[in-house]
């Protein structure tokens, strides 16, 4: 079987499953994935014959599309601010709103153009924080999560990237310490109503940790309460923090955080949707 005819037989498979733009972006992935070959390369050699162990892979991936699982946990890699980091079923895959809050940090940390101490609470793989110790070196910069397999994940990112983070395990809901005082907290909690679990897709909700999505209908701000709680104690003086929050909570979580003390505004990401919060202690 060539490389032609595999990709006749995948998108026969799966035309009924997956749109046809997205479907041919996942075909290049896949064939770069099992032959090396870039999309240049599989023009040239569309009528090479594959390999056993090529088709058998091919086939694995299919069977795996078909049953929903996504494709950065298929290969085992999703890109992020420019460049790939590892992913398994035990963190969040990236988004690209997320490099929004990712480029707002840096554009303030730019500004004040000083060795800052930052803190990604909920680091998932890491994408946030080692995004922002590469674009800002001489930050020290650590990451925290609540998972033993997520901390696994985001250390192999570090290693991976050439980032040295300090890791923290800890749950910041029921624990109120950290290690020192930092200039800057980010976070993307979970935040979406379990409510809303039934109209996700199945790749999101059978295959994405549902501890890193969900919160609780009658406490949707949990964890933005929790990590407000934090930043009164240990943000610097001047600090700043930084979320990410669900398009439609925005007001509510400005609401709370003026409760609190702190200053915030909020800010839009390319979709046009309120998804961004900066907020500093009065």
């Amino acid at each position: 079987m060539t490389l032609a005819e595999i990709k006749i037989a995948i998108k026969q498979s799966l035309s009924k499953k997956i749109e046809y733009i997205e479907l041919n972006s996942l075909m290049g992935m896949l064939i770069e994935e099992v032959t090396g070959w870039n999309r240049v390369q599989q023009i040239v050699e569309m009528n090479t014959p594959l390999t056993a162990p090529q088709i058998n892979k091919f086939n694995e991936y299919t069977a795996a599309l078909l049953n929903d699982k996504p494709i950065q946990y298929i290969l085992g890699k999703a890109w992020f601010m420019g460049n790939d980091f590892i992913v398994n079923e035990a963190v969040l895959i990236p988004r690209p709103e997320t490099e929004e809050l990712v480029e707002w940090v840096v554009d303030y940390a730019q500004i004040i153009d000083k060795p800052l101490q930052i803190l990604d609470i909920g680091t998932g793989s890491g994408c946030i924080a080692i995004s922002i110790k590469k674009a800002l070196p001489n930050c020290s910069v650590s990451g925290m999560d609540i998972s033993v397999d997520a901390l696994t994940v985001a250390k192999e990112n570090a290693t991976h990237l050439g980032t040295s983070i300090e890791w923290i395990e800890q749950d910041i809901v029921h624990e109120s310490t950290l290690p020192h005082s930092f200039d800057v907290l980010v976070s993307n909690p979970p935040y979406i109503p379990v409510s809303e679990k039934i109209n996700m897709e199945a790749k999101v909700k059978n295959y994405e940790p549902l501890m890193a999505l969900f919160v609780p209908n009658e406490d949707p701000l949990v964890f933005y309460k929790a990590i407000a709680q934090i930043a009164k104690k240990y943000l610097a003086p001047k600090g700043q923090l930084f979320f990410e929050i669900h398009y439609d909570q925005g007001k509510a979580i400005l609401q709370l955080l003026d409760e609190m003390n702190f200053h915030a505004e909020i800010r839009r990401d390319s979709f046009g949707k309120n998804r961004m919060i900066r907020a500093s202690l009065k």
